[in-house]
This record gives C-alpha cells, sequence and structure tokens, in this order.
C-alpha cells in the first residue's frame, strides 16, 4: 500500500488566471427590459438607482 497524499499538496500552486477574452458575455446589458405597467410606487422604486 502506498502512503495516501497529503490532502495539502492541491492547494500549493494556484490555478491558471481566466483571461478576459476566454469569458463569455451570457446577458445582453447594452438595453434595457422594457417594464410591464405596474403602479407608480413600483416605477419609482425600480427608478431610483438611476
Amino acid at each position: 500500500m502506498t502512503a495516501p497524499e497529503d490532502a495539502r499538496t492541491r492547494f500549493r500552486s494556484l490555478p491558471e488566471p481566466v483571461r478576459p477574452e476566454d469569458t463569455v458575455e451570457s446577458l445582453d446589458t447594452s438595453t434595457l427590459p422594457v417594464p410591464d405597467e405596474g403602479d407608480d410606487r413600483d416605477q419609482l422604486l425600480r427608478h431610483v438607482g438611476g
């Protein structure tokens, strides 16, 4: 039987960094969704942040 590996060895080196060109944009953020016609309080709270 071989001795079990030290559990800490997998944390001794960092993984390869993720390059920006390897990421995928999964949500179109260029346009805002059209809100449904709710009451005025809902619209006010929706637009408070800006």
